[in-house]
């Protein structure tokens, strides 16, 4: 009786692992309808290309916030003389 219960132990052990490695497998087509994608409307590379062009207006803006934030941008108004702008 022990030898049979034994048995059906390792029996059941290895099913059950056979059942846990192998998962539940799901055709690619399901997994992946549009695998090119990034989103609804563009790709990786045109994603990558409106990220690169944000970043690069973002920096030439900093720039300018820069020049305004130390007074750069235009001359002072502490001079008693009329100063000439463009």
């Amino acid at each position: 009786m022990k030898l049979h219960m034994d048995k059906i132990l390792v029996t059941a052990a290895t099913l059950y692992l056979v059942a846990l490695l192998s998962g539940c497998n799901q055709p690619m087509a399901r997994n992946a309808l549009a695998p090119n994608m990034n989103g609804l409307a563009e790709t990786y590379a045109q994603n990558d290309a409106g990220i690169a062009v944000v970043n690069d207006a973002n920096d030439r803006m900093f720039v300018d916030d820069l020049r305004r934030a130390t007074l750069l941008d235009k001359p002072s108004m502490l001079s008693p003389f009329p100063v000439v702008q463009d």
